[in-house]
C-alpha cells in the first residue's frame, strides 16, 4: 500500500516543496490556457482593493519565509485551482485527493500529499493501519515550515456562493497552534471569468492574514468552532459570495466589462467583481461607493442593470484558425472537455486531453521541421499570433 500512497505524496527537503518538474508543467498548463495568471495581494500591500491598484505577487519574499503557512483557497472550478494558486504560491503543496495520483498519467502533471477518505480505503482495497488523516498529513508537512495548500469545501462547484466549509483547515490550525508553532493562515480567493472557455481570464486574490482566535481556556471543540469561523469569514471575504445565481451572473457580466474597458491591470477582474460584489452585499449603489459618498447606503435590485454578454465569435473563430498546426491538440482538448460532468470541471478533462495529445504531436512537428522547415515556421509563429488575439483585453471572454 505504502507504494501507491506515500509515493506521490512523497515529500523531501526542508519545507518540502513541491518538485521543480511538477511546477514547470503545472506553469506551462495554466499560461498556455489562460494566459498569465494576475496575482492580487491584499496582505502585506495593504489597501490596494479599496485604491483600485493591484499588487504583483511576491513570491520570492515568500519563498524566503521560515514561518509555515496554510493556504487555504476557494474552489471554483475542479482539479486546475491548485494550478492557479501556485501562481501565488510556487513552493506550496496540497492536501489531493488520492484518486488523481493513482494513474501514471496524471502524476505527470499532478503531486501533493494524498488523502485517503475512509471510502478510498474501500474502493483501493488499502490497508487502515498505514493511511494517515489528512489532519495528521498537513499537519507534518507545517511542522517542517512548508506551505501546505487546502480548499475547505472539498470539492469544486460553479455556483454563486462557496459551499459549506470543512473543518479540516481548523484543526490543522489548532493542532499546531497547541504545540506552538507560528502558523500563518492565509486566504486566497479564485477568479475565473468564464471557466469553460480557451483563453478566459484566471485570477488569484491573496487575503490578510486570518486572525486566530486565542484559546484562552476554551475547551477544544469551542475553540476549534471559532477558528472555523475566522478562516470561513477571511475566506469569504476574498471569494465569490454573492446572495443569489442572479446577482451573480449580473456581477460577473459587469467585473467582464470592466475588465474590457480599463487599462491592462495584473487583477482588474477580480477586483472589479469583489467590489461589485460588496456594493450589492452592503445594498451600495456603485456610484456611492466610485465617489466615496457617505450619503445612506440604497438597496440595489439585483436585476436593474442588464449587461450584455458579448461572446464575440469571429474574432475568437480567426484566432482558433491561426492556430491550425495545433488543430490536433485543440480537437484533443474540445473532446475531452465533452466528457466533463460539470461546467467546473470541463477546463480539466481539456488540460487531460490537450496534454495526451501534446505528447504525441509535438514530437510529429518536430520531425516535421526537417523536411518542411517553412510550414512549421509559418504555422508555429501564426499559432502564437492566434493566442495572442484570444488573449485581448478588449474582447477576452
Amino acid at each position: 500500500m505504502s507504494s501507491k500512497v506515500d509515493r506521490p505524496g512523497d515529500v523531501r527537503g526542508a519545507g518540502g516543496s513541491l518538485g521543480w518538474g511538477h511546477r514547470f508543467v503545472n506553469a506551462a498548463m495554466r499560461t498556455l490556457y489562460f494566459g498569465r495568471i494576475p496575482v492580487l495581494d491584499l496582505g502585506e500591500a495593504g489597501h490596494a482593493l479599496r485604491e483600485g491598484s493591484a499588487s504583483r505577487d511576491r513570491s520570492a519574499h515568500r519563498v524566503l519565509r521560515p514561518r509555515p503557512r496554510l493556504i487555504v483557497s476557494s474552489h471554483r472550478n475542479g482539479a486546475i485551482d491548485g494550478h492557479q494558486v501556485l501562481a501565488a504560491f510556487p513552493q506550496a503543496q496540497f492536501l489531493i485527493s488520492i484518486q488523481l495520483v493513482r494513474s501514471w498519467f496524471l502524476r505527470l502533471f499532478i503531486a501533493g500529499i494524498p488523502v485517503v477518505r475512509p471510502k478510498d480505503v474501500e474502493r483501493y482495497n488499502l490497508d487502515p493501519a498505514s493511511v494517515a488523516s489528512p489532519v495528521e498529513a498537513g499537519c507534518a508537512h507545517l511542522r517542517r515550515g512548508g506551505d501546505l495548500g487546502i480548499f475547505p469545501e472539498a470539492s469544486s462547484e460553479w455556483g454563486h456562493r462557496p459551499q459549506p466549509y470543512k473543518p479540516g483547515a481548523a484543526r490543522i490550525a489548532c493542532t499546531l497552534i497547541d504545540e506552538g508553532i507560528d502558523l500563518e493562515v492565509i486566504p486566497v480567493g479564485l477568479f475565473y471569468s468564464t471557466p469553460d472557455r480557451f483563453r478566459s481570464r484566471a485570477e488569484v486574490v491573496c487575503g490578510t492574514a486570518v486572525t486566530i482566535p486565542a484559546r484562552n481556556g476554551k475547551d477544544r471543540s469551542t475553540w476549534e468552532g471559532e477558528v472555523a469561523s475566522a478562516i470561513g469569514s477571511g475566506l469569504d471575504e476574498v471569494s465569490v459570495n454573492c446572495p443569489d445565481e442572479q446577482s451573480f451572473e449580473r456581477i460577473q457580466a459587469e467585473a467582464l466589462e470592466d475588465a474590457r474597458s480599463s487599462a491592462s491591470a495584473p487583477a482588474s477582474f477580480a477586483s472589479a467583481f469583489l467590489h461589485q460584489q460588496k456594493v450589492v452585499c452592503q445594498g451600495e449603489r456603485p456610484g456611492q461607493v466610485a465617489q466615496g459618498r457617505d450619503a445612506p447606503p440604497t438597496r440595489v435590485d439585483s436585476a436593474e442593470v442588464e449587461v450584455p454578454a458579448r461572446r464575440f465569435p469571429v474574432l475568437r473563430a480567426i484566432g482558433f484558425a491561426l492556430m491550425w498546426l495545433f488543430a490536433p491538440v485543440l480537437a484533443a482538448g474540445a473532446f475531452a472537455g465533452s466528457r466533463a460532468d460539470g461546467r467546473n470541471t470541463v477546463t480539466f478533462f481539456r488540460l487531460l486531453g490537450g496534454f495526451a495529445a501534446v505528447m504525441v504531436w509535438v514530437p510529429v512537428l518536430v520531425v516535421a521541421a526537417f523536411f518542411w522547415p517553412l510550414v512549421i515556421g509559418i504555422g508555429t509563429v501564426s499559432a502564437v499570433c492566434g493566442w495572442l488575439l484570444l488573449g485581448l483585453n478588449r474582447f477576452r471572454l
